[in-house]
């Protein structure tokens, strides 16, 4: 078999994996949302990302569980953004309303997010979650070695990178909530955040 056919072939199969732990709601909201979290690396977007999903009945996608399929199956990270956006296409037109479980600040993904927002009629939630960079590289230095990094100067220096990058990008975002997670009323602000998407008009209007 040819090494490219047999390597799509593969990736393909990464792709069902992935798929397959996504968990898929029973319901969907009454109009169609995007909750799209802005933040960089280590700035606890899974953090929030998860219990709003599940208070709010949101389908979560994770690019950092697509991350470690993809390494587990001696990946690199090359094909992980169009895996994302291809499920994500698919589960938007299908009519699900989906947490973003990752960095939606680049100019690529935003793009992308209002293209199927467009094509959807559904409502962006554009939300910043933006701790205090000496939390984050505290954090880094308190993270034990896993399969995301070896020791902690490797996740700092991604941050940095990433900072880097997003600086020079200046993308612009009207923000509907912002989350400090360095705060010890973290769920007292998640609950807020819920409650204010709720009150926006015909979203979970029975």
């Amino acid at each position: 078999m040819d090494i490219d056919k047999k390597e799509q072939r593969n990736i393909e199969e990464v792709e069902i994996i992935f798929k397959s732990q996504i968990k898929i709601p029973k319901n969907k909201p009454k109009k169609q949302i995007f909750f799209c979290p802005v933040g960089l690396v280590g700035a606890g977007k899974t953090t929030v990302t998860k219990p709003i999903s599940k208070k709010l009945g949101l389908l979560r996608i994770s690019s950092d569980e697509l991350r470690k399929i993809l390494k587990e199956n001696n990946y690199d990270y090359e094909s992980m953004k169009d895996i994302l956006f291809r499920l994500v296409e698919d589960f938007a037109f299908d009519g699900y309303s989906i947490a973003f479980d990752l960095d939606c600040g680049n100019s690529i993904t935003k793009e992308f997010i209002e293209f199927l927002s467009r094509q959807n009629n559904a409502k962006i939630f554009w939300v910043h979650i933006d701790p205090p960079e000496e939390y984050i590289f505290k954090k880094f230095k308190n993270h034990s070695p896993s399969w995301l990094a070896d020791n902690p100067q490797v996740m700092i220096d991604n941050y940095l990178i990433q900072k880097k990058k997003r600086k020079k990008e200046n993308t612009k975002f009207n923000f509907f909530f912002t989350f400090d997670t360095s705060k010890r009323d973290l769920p007292q602000q998640i609950k807020k955040c819920v409650d204010e998407i709720k009150k926006e008009k015909n979203i979970y209007k029975k």
